[in-house]
């Protein structure tokens, strides 16, 4: 071996230098950063746009935008979070004289799906819920401060108050259940009581079947009584047609 395959053997391996690694992060950073102002632009140029449910508030409408979103992004990796949310959203109202919400990190609908994902699910929630800006408070305590970007508070959402307890339940048949999505947690968090001062008492519901009532009590299923009572009845049937 010369002495000059020796001194090759001996240099150590040239990588790329400090300087030309920090200048491809800060490029893939800047990249980062311009996708997320246009997501979040994209968000809130649709919630500018979204027209709030109708009124008084069409259920065939909701059941119909469920539907399309379901066909469309039922089956999408991060819908789960959102579904589960929504679906809280409809279990928490029935059965409840008080108004509830559902406040959801904004993030849930950028970066779940896409932008198609994003614009479909503010049509949902247009056409579902009113929108609670009195509720959307900071996602944190170091966002405090007035006139917030939208990235750094809470999106929050009601069902309309003449939204009945029966088509609540509707709506509910339509969504994946809960075991369907076990494999996700439910985005965002439910406000318990979020009527208005001047709001009178919700309405709540109730199905006259078999001569008893049978509330909907979304949220534990109590429509079992309802379903136990069709399930005599074609017993019955069927036994006196024999």
């Amino acid at each position: 071996m010369s002495s000059r395959d020796a001194e090759l053997d001996a240099a150590p391996e040239v990588g790329p230098s400090a300087k030309a690694v920090a200048s491809a992060n800060a490029k893939r950073a800047a990249f980062h950063a311009d996708l997320a102002s246009g997501q979040w632009g994209a968000l809130e140029k649709a919630l500018g746009a979204a027209r709030g449910p109708p009124v008084p508030c069409d259920a065939r409408e909701i059941r119909a935008e469920v539907k399309r979103f379901l066909r469309l992004h039922g089956q999408a990796p991060g819908s789960a979070p959102f579904l589960l949310g929504f679906r809280a959203l409809l279990e928490a109202q029935g059965g409840r004289t008080v108004s509830v919400a559902w406040r959801v990190d904004p993030a849930t609908l950028t970066q779940s799906g896409g932008d198609a994902f994003m614009r479909d699910a503010v049509a949902l929630l247009s056409v579902s819920c009113d929108r609670r800006e009195d509720l959307e408070t900071p996602l944190s305590v170091s966002s405090e401060g007035e006139d917030l970007p939208l990235r750094a508070k809470w999106l929050a959402f009601s069902p309309p108050r003449d939204l009945g307890d029966v088509d609540l339940y509707k709506l509910l048949l339509k969504l994946p259940d809960r075991k369907t999505l076990s494999h996700a947690n439910p985005a965002g968090e439910i406000v318990s009581d979020a009527s208005r001062p001047a709001d009178p008492p919700r309405e709540v519901e109730s199905i006259a079947f078999g001569g008893s009532d049978c509330t909907p009590s979304l949220g534990k299923r109590r429509h079992v009584c309802c379903m136990l009572f069709v399930v005599a009845v074609v017993a019955a049937l069927a036994v006196a047609t024999r």
